[in-house]
């Protein structure tokens, strides 16, 4: 079973290319986040470990799908609101051998996961972090950010520095890497194209280099959508 769960407003072409891998859950926008990401996926929920934390702001008619399937759903204590850093419980990457995101602000639940397993806690100070990094493998990331990179320099973590901006986020200047995409077995899903961004040619070249291959929107430019978050098991 796979299920996908995306911003209520990436591209249809988009939409249509995931549901033929999965079922598609689409996050409505909320009131509690402020314009511009109150859809985005990885604000509401993180998977881990085949858990889904889950905020109380996502809608019940979710939450109640998620539990007829049987998975194992955690809902935070925490409510998520407009202001930072409470709109960022939620946002940290989970690797194969790391957890990034500052431990100051990480839900209780998901943080008493974290330190119960043996990942390696990064604790960096940028928040949004599944925003602005894009996971791949579980090995490698890409990032426009200064302080991920300092951080993640010591560890095994593979890295690709690109040029920031350059991506579509409404009502914002412009939205971040990791907010455009997700994998799915060994491709990259973007919503978007990628020959958009400048670092077009780094990013192909690093995505393939980690065994994966690329599925862009052709011809639109690339939209922060708030990632594309995968839920996969072999026994619901």
């Amino acid at each position: 079973m796979r299920l996908i769960f995306i911003a209520d407003n990436a591209y249809p072409s988009l939409k249509k290319q995931l549901q033929s891998l999965g079922e598609v859950i689409e996050i409505p926008k909320s009131n509690h986040l402020y314009p511009g990401v109150e859809n985005h996926s990885d604000l509401h929920l993180h998977i881990i470990d085949q858990i889904i934390f889950l905020s109380k702001s996502v809608p019940d008619a979710i939450y109640q799908r998620l539990i007829h399937l049987g998975i194992d759903v955690r809902i935070v204590d925490e409510d998520l609101e407009t202001a930072y850093p409470k709109s960022a419980y939620l946002n940290a990457l989970s690797l194969t051998n790391y957890f990034l995101h500052p431990r100051s602000i990480t839900a209780s639940k998901l943080k008493n996961h974290i330190d119960s397993g043996s990942r390696q806690w990064i604790d960096i100070k940028q928040g949004y972090v599944r925003c602005v990094a894009l996971p791949i493998t579980g090995h490698a990331l890409i990032t426009a950010d200064e302080g991920i990179l300092r951080s993640c320099k010591p560890t095994t973590l593979k890295l690709l520095k690109i040029q920031p901006g350059y991506i579509l986020l409404e009502h914002h200047d412009y939205g971040f890497i990791g907010g455009t995409a997700g994998q799915i077995q060994d491709t990259l899903y973007f919503n978007g194209d990628l020959t958009t961004h400048p670092s077009y040619q780094a990013i192909d070249a690093f995505i393939r280099k980690q065994g994966c291959n690329i599925f862009q929107v052709d011809g639109l430019p690339l939209q922060d959508i708030g990632s594309i978050l995968v839920y996969e098991s072999e026994t619901l």
